[in-house]
């Protein structure tokens, strides 16, 4: 009978409430649950010492936090900014994707078993064994954190705490584009969603093709690097916008940093952002101006201008149209900055959505992995485009940059990556297209 109480405690204190984690540990990933691992086993020792109805009172709040603390680390977002991004909107795009749908009805599955289990056995938990529990528990314990912990994971935003600074905006010497004495008619940063470094030189090869096209090269000297990012897109804005690690909130709270936007806009320049996403989401309807922007088009104002509207997690006109509008922003004759906020490499990313190049799924696609590979096609569409916008602009400054590596759930895509590293592109004029401008 002792043993059966023994197993009992387990799958109620520690199986059950981690059964999810533990099944998306063997195919995909998730990560570190240090506490919440913790406070589950602390309620599976509290199983017939406290009535079944607390005690599955209890667990509920354990469940919410776990849940939240998951998403908050797997998107590097940090709490008080996940708190922040609770939008009705956003979450009826994330139920409409098949991943995001299937974990919510599992969860709420795993949820139902595991309370029902808690009410219902635990005085039969209570008479476990104590010593073969905390064992239990200490090595799960030790293999989340061994398995799934990060720096990015653990910290998100605070690991960068006392690290120096370092930008793609710095690293490139765009930075101080507005700096110098005859600074460039037109600049443009494009901030691509996602965009991570591969690890494979191949595959950086495949994905950097579209600026290997000899009418560009003849034009623009392309360089690339890698820079490190802490938190989620928010924050990689003001690192290259605003050359801080802090996200917004600091920026709203009164700090001013010196911020692109403004510094340009001080020299007489014409600042614009686009975004095809809504405009109260990150707040950005209010801290964009904040920060030099004269003239901000969010999905509201896109959207009726464009018929095709791409699908995804954050649903919006697709990144390859709005070229059209970024174009429009770059007026001839007038100084200008643009400042352009990708979209459609949000995960999951459905397959389909950008020209069918690599044979993503196939055998012998340099890309094994399909989300991966379709993510690239993505990235692709959008690099040709930018190509066809500097050969329509020719002596424009542009860098492009990711803001923070991709959210994988599954560890082997993820592993495709450089950890803690975001990948840039900048195109800098040959002398011979500057001489050409108007």
């Amino acid at each position: 009978m002792r043993n059966r109480n023994s197993m009992l405690l387990l799958v109620g204190g520690l199986l059950l409430p981690n059964a999810l984690a533990l099944v998306a540990g063997l195919v995909a990933g998730v990560p570190p649950r240090t506490s919440a691992i913790a406070l589950y086993a602390a309620l599976g020792l509290l199983a017939g010492r406290i009535p079944g109805w607390l005690l599955g009172l209890l667990c509920l709040p354990v469940l919410i936090l776990d849940v939240v603390l998951v998403i908050d680390r797997m998107f590097f977002l940090g709490l008080p900014v996940l708190v922040d991004l609770i939008d009705s909107r956003v979450l009826v795009g994330l139920l409409a994707s098949p991943l995001y749908a299937g974990l919510a009805l599992a969860l709420l599955g795993s949820t139902a078993a595991y309370l029902a289990f808690m009410v219902r056995a635990g005085a039969a938990m209570r008479r476990g064994s104590r010593p073969v529990f905390a064992a239990a528990a200490a090595a799960l314990l030790i293999g989340d954190a061994v398995l799934n912990g990060s720096a990015a994971y653990d910290f998100g935003p605070l690991a960068s705490a006392a690290k120096p600074f370092e930008s793609a905006s710095i690293q490139s010497g765009f930075d101080a584009l507005p700096d110098q004495t005859r600074p460039p008619r037109r600049v443009l940063l494009v901030m691509v969603e996602s965009l991570g470094v591969l690890r494979d030189p191949a595959q950086r090869a495949v994905l950097t093709a579209p600026f290997e096209d000899p009418a560009l090269r003849q034009l623009y000297a392309v360089a690339t690097g890698t820079s490190p990012f802490f938190g989620a897109t928010a924050s990689g804005e003001m690192r290259e916008l605003c050359r801080t690690y802090g996200g917004p909130r600091q920026l709203l709270g009164g700090e001013d940093p010196a911020c692109l936007p403004e510094r340009f806009a001080a020299r007489g320049y014409r600042t614009a952002a686009v975004h095809g996403f809504h405009a109260g989401f990150y707040d950005r309807a209010r801290w964009y101006p904040q920060v030099g922007f004269q003239r901000s088009l969010f999905g509201e104002a896109l959207a009726p201008r464009f018929a095709r509207r791409c699908p995804g997690p954050f649903p919006g006109p697709c990144d390859t149209d709005l070229v059209e509008a970024v174009g429009a922003e770059m007026r001839e004759g007038q100084a200008s900055f643009v400042y352009w906020l990708t979209l459609n490499s949000h995960v999951p990313v459905p397959g389909g959505l950008a020209t069918p190049r690599l044979g993503c799924g196939r055998p012998g696609s340099v890309f094994a992995d399909a989300e991966v590979c379709a993510m690239v096609e993505i990235w692709q569409d959008l690099f040709g485009a930018v190509a066809r916008l500097a050969l329509a602009h020719p002596g424009t400054e542009i860098l492009l940059v990711g803001d923070h590596a991709p959210p994988l759930w599954r560890r082997a895509a993820r592993e495709g990556f450089e950890p803690g590293q975001v990948a840039w592109i900048r195109l800098s004029p040959l002398p011979v297209a500057t001489a050409a401008l108007p």
